[in-house]
């Protein structure tokens, strides 16, 4: 186990609890909604998380670079020579902070050597916490107790249980479900598809569209520790901050590793 990275739990969990408290005080307003150049929405919440994360990680880490959804772009440029950073997202699920649905999350992702090494997930809302680094398991902590490891769980013989999004659906999307067969699904906002999946009550998140560098990073060393993982096409594990774009190609999050959820993907003839 690297002890540098399990050291990281506590001061990055105090960090996303401050950010959440910023969100939360936002959500409780008539908060303004503003449209980005990509035409996706921002709120005051998404800025005042990004500028405690920021700040926080800068502090708690200033030899490594903090690159956010909501940083500036001439930062982005830059970010190909650092052989580590942050990754974050201080508010993923913009869209259902909007909406008042509660699934909206906070996404922290160490990367070094273009792999998430340490990640942590908080649900402002539920003030649940989900968290990871290589070699240390995956773990959740619930509000009033204590911290316990989780684990995916093993393909049964019943249905599958999908998590997927609420917003983003389409035919490769329903033609992979009619190949999957017997299933059931669940729309649900932000990283908590992942954690359904690391915690064990969910078992796949097909994901067909766009999604950014941030929005996967932890999710992927959580499902990485608790047994899963999350992948392209080809089953390769996802590169972060490898490229000149930050846009992640379509991927699959999984539970059952020893499963080959590549099978159903749609550019592919029906699974015997």
């Amino acid at each position: 186990m690297d002890t540098a990275l399990a050291a990281l739990a506590e001061p990055v969990l105090a960090l996303a609890m401050r950010a959440a408290g910023e969100i939360l005080r936002i959500y409780a307003s008539d908060f303004a909604i503003h449209l980005k150049s990509d035409r996706t929405p921002v709120t005051a919440a998404d800025l005042a998380a990004h500028a405690v994360l920021c700040e926080g990680l800068a502090r708690l880490t200033p030899d490594i670079p903090v690159l956010s959804e909501e940083s500036a772009p001439d930062e982005h440029p830059q970010r190909l020579g650092w052989p580590r950073l942050w990754l974050v997202d201080p508010l993923d699920g913009t869209r259902e902070f909007v909406a008042r649905s509660g699934e909206f999350s906070i996404n922290i992702a160490l990367v070094e050597d273009h792999l998430p090494v340490f990640g942590l997930i908080l649900m402002p809302v539920s003030g649940a916490a989900y968290w990871a680094w290589r070699g240390g398991g995956a773990w959740k902590l619930v509000p009033g107790s204590t911290p316990v490891p989780i684990r995916c769980r093993a393909l049964g013989s019943g249905p599958v249980r999908v998590a997927g999004s609420r917003r983003h659906t389409g035919h490769l999307l329903q033609t992979y479900l009619g190949y999957l067969g017997e299933h059931v699904y669940r729309g649900i906002g932000s990283a908590l598809k992942a954690c359904l999946i690391a915690e064990g009550e969910a078992d796949v998140y097909p994901r067909f569209g766009p999604t950014s560098e941030w929005d996967t990073a932890a999710s992927q060393i959580l499902l990485e520790e608790a047994g899963g993982g999350l992948c392209d096409g080809a089953r390769r594990p996802l590169r972060y901050n490898a490229r000149h774009t930050l846009i992640n190609p379509d991927f699959l999050a999984f539970g059952d590793a020893g499963h080959d959820w590549t099978r159903y993907l749609p550019r592919r003839s029906p699974p015997a």
